[in-house]
């Protein structure tokens, strides 16, 4: 049961940290409009959305790494220090101006940050659906992976999978869950990666002792769930808890 109360607090924490770190405004600009992936000509009507390729991605008032990341007012106040406002993979943008490789974005996906969260990001973290597809791994080879454990009842599919190669990074995770997602889900569809399977006694076990939950962490790559199935969910249980029990063996930036 620890990896499915795992992900329900991860979820709920990615919808907070949605609602605080970007649910933030910039001044409105509506000078031109523009189309093409990356040098967009000024003045010509937008109808693509796109993606986002990067994490963490400051929000500028102006179209320069010169110009004051925008405040955001809401997560400066819960957290009592100054955060700026962000956008990631997790949301899709559509491009309103463009300037000296700079694009003027807001959000339409979710829709609930369109009014609210428009300013300006480089224009090369922009990824349209034709370069998003490109960055396909394609047909998974059967000898790359292979599933530990499964777990299925009638609305949700769940797989615990061994990714054999060593040598990833969390892009190729991230295009490996993809492809995995295409060719094995046909309802909705929860996914754990590991790169080991010496983790398999420890999967869905609650509450974990000290050691076995730093093994677990250590080892537990990446997990996609079937209602955030953009989110690039890297090390999850290299948490708060990993911290206070001591863990070394940190794969992302530890927790402060």
């Amino acid at each position: 049961m620890e990896i499915f109360q795992k992900m329900n607090k991860i979820i709920i924490y990615f919808i907070l940290g949605l609602l605080l770190n970007l649910s933030c405004s910039a001044p409105s600009n509506n000078d031109s409009l523009s189309e093409n992936n990356n040098a967009i000509d000024e003045g010509k009507e937008v109808s693509k959305i796109f993606g986002i390729e990067g994490e963490d991605i400051p929000i500028r008032k102006e179209p320069s790494e010169k110009s004051k990341k925008i405040v955001n007012q809401k997560a400066t106040e819960a957290l009592h220090k100054t955060e700026y406002c962000v956008v990631d993979y997790s949301v899709k943008v559509e491009v309103l101006e463009e300037k000296n490789n700079w694009s003027k974005i807001k959000v339409v996906d979710p829709d609930w940050l369109s009014d609210s969260h428009i300013g300006w990001i480089p224009s090369k973290y922009l990824l349209s659906s034709d370069a998003k597809e490109k960055q396909s791994i394609g047909k998974l080879n059967p000898s790359d992976y292979e599933i530990i454990k499964t777990k299925h009842n009638e609305t949700v599919d769940n797989f615990h999978v061994y990714l054999k190669i060593k040598n990833f990074d969390k892009e190729y995770v991230y295009q490996f869950t993809k492809q995995f997602r295409k060719e094995n889900c046909n309802i909705n569809c929860n996914i754990y990666v590991y790169d080991s399977k010496a983790i398999l006694p420890l999967v869905e076990i609650y509450p974990l002792p000290k050691a076995d939950y730093l093994k677990l962490a250590d080892h537990f790559i990446s997990m996609s769930t079937f209602d955030a199935t953009e989110v690039k969910d890297w090390y999850p249980y290299q948490d708060f808890k990993y911290k206070e029990y001591g863990g070394k063996n940190w794969k992302k930036e530890p927790i402060e």
